[in-house]
């Protein structure tokens, strides 16, 4: 399976822990000792990388329990949010801020992957690097000057072996555990997903050796001064279509090795044009969306598009933040609180819903979809004991919020989240006694987890059987 860093936890580290760490060792020594702050944000996320590796080895143990009683549809739910939003929202941006040199490639990726149409012995992402970046020197995206500033990156770097500076720092990470914590969980299920999501390529691999390799690579990652987690990637059944095999994933590894050792690159970023890389990544975010849409009943079409959602939330809301504090910090003194100063002032729309929504937004992913499945199908008993689990996710700040712990003051949206999840619990109760009575239709009958050819067949022995049902009582 394709391995590398984890996006989403690295804007969550970034954002959530870099950032406040820095800032506030800057406010505390009046702007002084740049480099000591860079270093003890350094450490500090080093330690909470590892702890995040650390988390990782102990759910692997419950992987395959979650697997098992989770809707095939629900645990793809945020897989395809992440491939809808991040990588195809968000790449698509930047090809709709460049369409003289972006069009192009993304219409041979479209024509290439999902028309069918042959390129000969080329291969597809090729052709597209090769005509986008002619077209990105032709329209000055690429120059000569950002070139010639690359080159000067280019020598040995040696590596570093940072572990005693980040284990002192460790007594300092307690504050940024709510982000921690919740990487971790969002990388462990992150994970699962991409099992699910091989399986259904057709390619079955063993979910806890998966985790147990997200966990071990994080904390050697940390160990040798990478803040940034490992995991398992999106998008198998992209590139098993477009021909990716078992070295994969050592030829990427080996690649990368030798760019970053030798400081390459900088300079492999100036010289293409890497709009024209975007269409492929849009590719296999969508083609992520398709595979999950395969399995999913029409009748839970809602529950999957409202399970996209959170991940939205959770993309727009890092966009403005991080968006804001660049500006932020070009007109006045950066301050750490500015996002309690700035967003407190918005009244456009719900900034605080947006908040809600985006906590957690990998679990929400898997909580909405499941509840509203289970709704959809007149599983009662089902949707309780998931808005029970939701619940007792929210109060203690896993989903729904950013802050882990006890969420109980008059301020916390965590315990408010719990008394919703309890009225729906109750709503269920009431429906399990009145379909018992017969008071309203039975729960659904029709299977949930089949490809549409499965299903197609399905519902041809269903018919065949009620065909015979019907000539029996004639």
């Amino acid at each position: 399976m394709p391995y590398g860093i984890n996006t989403p936890g690295a804007f969550a580290f970034i954002f959530g822990i870099i950032f406040p760490v820095y800032y506030k060792c800057m406010s505390e020594n009046n702007g002084q000792d740049q480099q000591m702050c860079q270093e003890r944000a350094w450490y500090i996320a080093l330690g909470s990388n590892f702890i995040t590796g650390v988390v990782i080895l102990a759910l692997c143990f419950f992987g395959e329990f979650i697997r098992r009683n989770t809707p095939a549809v629900a645990l793809l739910s945020s897989i395809s949010a992440i491939g809808f939003t991040y990588l195809g929202l968000n790449l698509y941006l930047s090809i709709a801020s460049l369409p003289i040199v972006s069009f192009l490639p993304f219409s041979i990726i479209i024509l290439g992957y999902y028309g069918k149409v042959k390129t000969g012995p080329i291969p597809i992402a090729a052709i597209t690097l090769i005509i986008g970046t002619v077209l990105g020197w032709a329209a000055s995206v690429n120059t000569a000057h950002g070139v010639r500033d690359a080159i000067k990156l280019v020598k040995p770097y040696p590596a570093v072996f940072p572990a005693r500076g980040m284990f002192q720092n460790m007594n300092q990470i307690g504050p940024y555990l709510s982000t921690t914590i919740p990487t971790a969980v969002s990388i462990a299920i992150g994970t699962i997903q991409c099992v699910e999501s091989a399986k259904r390529a057709g390619d079955f691999y063993p979910i806890r050796e998966a985790m147990f390799a997200d966990g071990v690579g994080t904390i050697i990652a940390s160990l040798f001064g990478s803040f940034l987690g490992m995991t398992v990637y999106i998008g198998h059944p992209a590139f098993k279509r477009m021909g990716a095999r078992q070295a994969y994933s050592v030829i990427n590894c080996l690649t990368y090795l030798l760019l970053c050792f030798f400081g390459i690159i900088p300079l492999v970023l100036k010289i293409i044009t890497v709009t024209s890389v975007n269409p492929v990544l849009i590719f296999i975010g969508t083609f992520i969306c398709a595979e999950t849409l395969a399995i999913t009943p029409p009748r839970h079409y809602p529950a999957f598009l409202l399970g996209l959602t959170p991940v939205i939330a959770d993309w727009a809301q890092s966009t403005i933040i991080s968006s804001v504090s660049a500006a932020y910090a070009n007109f006045t003194i950066t301050n750490v609180d500015f996002t309690l100063n700035v967003t407190s002032q918005i009244t456009g729309f719900s900034y605080s819903g947006l908040s809600n929504l985006a906590g957690g937004s990998l679990l929400q992913c898997i909580f909405l979809t499941t509840i509203l499945i289970y709704m959809i199908d007149r599983k009662f008993i089902r949707a309780a004991v998931w808005a029970f689990f939701a619940g007792l996710l929210s109060i203690f700040g896993l989903i729904h919020s950013s802050n882990v712990g006890v969420l109980y003051e008059k301020n916390d949206e965590g315990w408010r989240f719990s008394v919703g999840y309890a009225t729906m619990i109750g709503l269920f109760m009431l429906l399990e006694i009145a379909q018992r009575w017969h008071l309203i239709l039975g729960p659904e009958v029709e299977p949930d987890d089949l490809s549409s050819e499965e299903w197609a067949e399905w519902n041809r022995q269903k018919q065949l059987h009620e065909i015979n049902e019907s000539n029996q009582d004639t």
